[in-house]
Order: structure tokens, then C-alpha cells, then sequence
């Protein structure tokens, strides 16, 4: 009985704080979440990459003149972010909040440029502390009559 209570206290000790994080401590994956925003809020595109895995996928929805699923930083960069740039004067993506589930983070942003203030949702399926997917969640109606 006494070896039945000890197994069963270290039982419930290991699983009452698998995947906890001590108070003020974040993880990896909202790490490179967090980075990923700065650098691309920055124009700092190597850092960008650096939280992104070799395969990642860019799922862009339709509607949209970049509409897609892109696969890696060049094929992102040449196919999302010139859309962009094309599309829009001083673009911004400022996060609001974030939401972490297991792998996923869920980022809740705030997209404005000229003519444009929006409030979104993004979705960041990591692996290893790496951006492995990502999905935008946005208004195409509001963003199209905002284009140049």
C-alpha cells in the first residue's frame, strides 16, 4: 500500500505540471511567435526567417491578389509580401494578444495602413520552436477596398 501511495503521489506530482511553465516564463513557440511580429514589423526579414522551418507553409485565403499556400520564406516574400506592398501604403501587423494551444498560437492582430484598421486573427502551427504553418483569418472585403 505504502509503494501504491508513493507511485501514485508522483503519479499526479509529474502530471499536474507536464507542459506548465513557471509564472513569467514563455514558450518557445510564443517566442518565435513574438519575434516573427517584431522583425516583420521592423523590416527585419532575416530575423523573420529564423523563426520560420525550411518547409514552412503560408496559407493565404482566397480572395485576396496573393491567394495561396506558399512554401518557404522566398516563395512567402515574393508572393504575400510584394501583394502587399503593392496593395497597401505603411502596413502594420500589430498583435493584440496571443493564445497558445499545445503547438498552435493563436495571434490576434491589429492590420492597419492607409485606409485601412482591421482587427484579425492568425493561426501559427509550430514544430521545434519554428513557424511549420501559418494561416491568416481576415476580412478580404474590408481589405480589398482598402487597396491602392
Amino acid at each position: 500500500m505504502k509503494l501504491l501511495s508513493i507511485f501514485l503521489a508522483f503519479f499526479i506530482s509529474t502530471t499536474a505540471f507536464a507542459g506548465h511553465h513557471e509564472e513569467g516564463e514563455i514558450s518557445a513557440n510564443l517566442k518565435s511567435v513574438k519575434a516573427a511580429y517584431t522583425a516583420f514589423n521592423t523590416g527585419n526579414i532575416e530575423a523573420w526567417r529564423a523563426e520560420l522551418a525550411p518547409d514552412v507553409e503560408w496559407v493565404m485565403q482566397k480572395g485576396m491578389p496573393y491567394e495561396g499556400t506558399w512554401i518557404g520564406a522566398a516563395a512567402i516574400e515574393a508572393n504575400v509580401f510584394s501583394g502587399i506592398d503593392e496593395m497597401f501604403t505603411s502596413f502594420q501587423v500589430k498583435p493584440i494578444a496571443y493564445y497558445e494551444s499545445g503547438d498552435t498560437v493563436f495571434i490576434h492582430v491589429r492590420m492597419t495602413a492607409e485606409g485601412l484598421d482591421t482587427e484579425v486573427m492568425h493561426m501559427a502551427k509550430m514544430e521545434g520552436g519554428k513557424f511549420a504553418r501559418f494561416q491568416v483569418f481576415e476580412n478580404t472585403a474590408q481589405m480589398l477596398a482598402a487597396a491602392k
